[in-house]
């Protein structure tokens, strides 16, 4: 999710499921998961319940590091003549503050194709947007970036 305004951009990873529904998935996921491999233990094919259960646990703890970095958002505010940049991951906040005048915004493209947002200055640099955006979003928040740049200088 993205959100650009005049002094603020906030963009945040894509919570589309709840607690409750991810519950009901998994506790159906244990259900059905258990019934076929029962089927296969009673007709003597005991190795499928470990495999079963391996599969069940991996496929929780995967829902649980989604859902635990479901709060985490990056935010840029422009505040008087600097730039705030401040990333929250799992609870743990970093800031970053540029002076508008010098700070630089650079798009960069790595060798999967996917471009980095950059903002920084004085050889200090944050990126911005790594998990929560596509290119084609970074690159219009790198241009509204600038636009509002050029507005303060």
């Amino acid at each position: 999710m993205l959100s650009i305004c005049e002094t603020q951009c906030i963009t945040k990873p894509n919570a589309s499921a709840s607690t409750e529904s991810v519950l009901k998935l998994l506790l159906s996921l244990v259900v059905l998961s258990g019934l076929i491999a029962m089927g296969f233990f009673h007709i003597g094919a005991w190795m499928v319940l470990p495999f079963a259960g391996l599969e069940l646990v991996l496929v929780v703890l995967a829902f649980v590091v989604v859902l635990r970095h479901r709060g985490d958002y990056e935010k840029i505010t422009f505040v008087e003549n600097h730039v705030e940049i401040e990333q929250s991951v799992l609870g743990k906040i970093k800031l970053a503050r540029f002076q508008c005048y010098w700070t630089r915004v650079t798009l960069r493209e790595g060798e999967d194709g996917k471009t980095s947002l950059w903002i920084g200055s004085h050889n200090e640099e944050v990126e911005f947007g790594r998990d929560t955006m596509d290119n084609v979003q970074r690159e219009q928040v790198a241009s509204h970036l600038k636009r509002m740049l050029l507005k303060t200088k």
